[in-house]
């Protein structure tokens, strides 16, 4: 869903802007309008692009006054969360349906999600820093390998040449503070920090059934990204991103006696370095080697994920109609928990043709994985275009996917419950989920000023792998079928602003009838913008959700959120926001036993 006023943005013809997909945000803002680099590895314009994806700016963050990333995912179509308690605690997202490690999850080109959970907490992501989020609904494994079974969402930091700054306040004792800057032409520099402190409240409930203390779990979170770049030519350039962030969250240990004694801290580190050359005009090439560390240490146990990764990717032009992409992929992990220590390593091939004529479009992926674990995976993917006119067109895709087990999954002993009782352990006999997806999808831009996408889809998924049995052991589900459709449509008018996208969902356990946890089989999402003057703009956000099951039977109830936004311009570059979250102060809960925010009201100064 757009917030912001869009761009008219028509198919394009081939060539295609050769880009590599962890260019940086501000360089591939061009004439062509809203370009996407995730879906297809290289730069496409969103409705050229043969699958379902949504981009968020900068923009669209500001226009509600985003105060935590989950303000502005949830408000996305396919798109679920689940998070146990405030903004520090644990936050899943999940795609379409999948499960929550169905995502693969990359910042500026890097994936972060943990080897030994298999998923990532977008608690670590603060909303500050983000320049935009391009989120692709649909398997994306041919392209990317293991994880992508869901889809891909990935986030951009901010690297634009304006500094800016903000000061938030808000409800919980919520402190929060951001800066930022970039320098340079042919080589430039750019730093993004922020921290926030928040006496938040109590992460479990009452109504959970168990003993929990009823105190304030608080979080602090520190963030910081540098980036490095130097353009020695027009056709070479050489950079090097680092990230930090750290979150230290307070939890209910389960006592209802005694001190609060639940502490975790997550820490995501990562650093990079790129070289981007140009073979020829119709040859460029990217290398790309990274270096990840995510460690999640917790009152009682501690989770420790090394990657290093090398990526090699070639984007050629073909002919006037055709472009290619052909590369390979290299993975190293340590999964490292007090229970265990494994290897994990995966080595890849991968290749894309994209073709049009006319009216016609079509594309092909390939890709070859060899993983240690999992063994050998061939996953491919498939879609044709037709444009009914410049401003509508259709696709149909065809794609399969695979997600190798964690090694929680895999190796984990689970909880001790006493009496020699253990709950949620692993599976060393585990076998790799596998997919299949098939989608029909229109995007239509029917006048300068309104955007309509549409789709249709249906997963078939054999060995999901789900907590099952008495001991809620990990096992392989016989087969799971996600089938949905979404609608997401934007526009704008004069003073006004609106969007609207719905997703319908069925999530089914085909061994067993139930729904598949936490997942609403119905979600609504409205947004409203009104610009009283060229400095000051009110917003509005709705969010609609139906009933979910969760864990030990328990149904969460169906819920609607209301936030209310406001932002006015002092002078030339400082401004005043404010959000009004949960306006109606629901009791809802994404997670049985766990509690969400109330009505909280957040003002934000910032200069930019």
């Amino acid at each position: 869903m757009k917030f912001s006023r869009f761009p008219l943005v028509v198919g394009l013809s081939l060539p295609v802007l050769l880009v590599s997909p962890v260019i940086l945000a501000e360089e591939i803002v061009t004439d062509l309008g809203e370009v996407v680099v995730t879906a297809d590895r290289t730069a496409r314009s969103v409705d050229d692009t043969l699958a379902s994806v949504s981009m968020i700016t900068r923009d669209d963050i500001e226009a509600i006054q985003a105060i935590d990333i989950i303000d502005v995912l949830r408000l996305q179509p396919g798109v679920n969360l689940s998070r146990t308690g405030n903004a520090g605690n644990q936050t899943s997202v999940f795609l379409r349906g999948s499960e929550s490690d169905h995502a693969l999850v990359l910042i500026d080109g890097v994936r972060v999600s943990s080897s030994t959970t298999g998923a990532f907490d977008w608690s670590n992501v603060p909303v500050e820093q983000i320049e935009r989020i391009e989120i692709v609904r649909g398997p994306r494994a041919a392209l990317y390998g293991s994880d992508a079974m869901g889809g891909v969402i990935q986030v951009f930091t901010r690297r634009n040449g304006t500094p800016y700054a903000s000061v938030t306040l808000g409800k919980y004792g919520t402190k929060k503070g951001t800066v930022g800057m970039s320098v340079g032409d042919q080589t430039t520099f750019s730093v993004n920090a922020s921290a926030e402190n928040s006496d938040g409240f109590s992460s479990q409930s009452l109504a959970g059934g168990g003993l929990v203390n009823q105190d304030d779990d608080g979080y602090k979170r520190r963030s910081l990204t540098l980036a490095l770049s130097h353009a020695y030519s027009a056709s070479l350039k050489i950079g090097a991103d680092i990230l930090h962030s750290s979150n230290d969250s307070h939890f209910d240990s389960g006592s209802a006696f005694g001190p609060d004694l639940g502490e975790q801290d997550t820490k995501i580190n990562t650093q990079s370095v790129y070289v981007v050359s140009d073979m020829s005009d119709k040859w460029s090439q990217k290398m790309q080697f990274s270096n990840t560390k995510n460690d999640l240490k917790s009152t009682f146990d501690e989770f420790v994920t090394k990657r290093q990764e090398f990526d090699w990717q070639h984007d050629v032009e073909v002919s006037d109609n055709t472009a290619a992409i052909f590369g390979a992929n290299y993975r190293k992990e340590d999964a490292k928990t007090p229970d265990y220590d494994r290897d994990i390593s995966n080595k890849a091939l991968f290749g894309n043709m994209n073709y049009r004529r006319n009216t016609m479009n079509y594309d092909v992926s390939l890709r070859y994985d060899d993983h240690n674990l999992a063994g050998n995976k061939t996953t491919g993917q498939l879609a044709a275009g037709f444009d009914f006119s410049p401003k509508t067109n259709a696709f149909v895709s065809y794609g399969t996917a695979f997600k190798a087990p964690s090694t929680n999954e895999l190796f984990s002993p689970g909880f001790d419950v006493g009496g020699g009782n253990f709950l949620y352990t692993g599976n060393p006999d585990l076998k790799p989920e596998t997919s299949k997806t098939w989608e029909i999808g229109l995007k239509s831009r029917f006048s300068s000023n309104q955007s309509l996408q549409l789709s249709l889809y249906k997963t078939e998924v054999e060995n999901l792998i789900s907590f099952t049995g008495p001991s809620l052991q990990q096992n392989n589900i016989n087969e799971a079928s996600l089938k949905g459709f979404e609608l997401d449509y934007s526009g704008f008018a004069e003073k006004w602003n609106w969007g609207v996208n719905a997703t319908a969902q069925d999530t089914e356990n085909e061994e067993t009838g139930d729904r598949l946890l936490r997942r609403p089989n119905t979600k609504l999402n409205f947004t409203l913008g009104y610009d009283m003057t060229n400095k000051s703009h009110l917003g509005m956000d709705v969010v609609h959700a139906s009933s979910r099951d969760d864990f030990g039977g328990v149904k969460l109830d169906d819920y609607t959120l209301l936030n209310l936004s406001a932002k006015q311009k002092l002078n030339k570059n400082m401004s005043l926001g404010l959000r009004l979250e949960n306006a109606t102060d629901e009791d809802y809960e994404l997670a049985s036993g766990y509690n969400m925010a109330g009505r909280a009201a957040y003002v934000t100064f910032s200069y930019h």
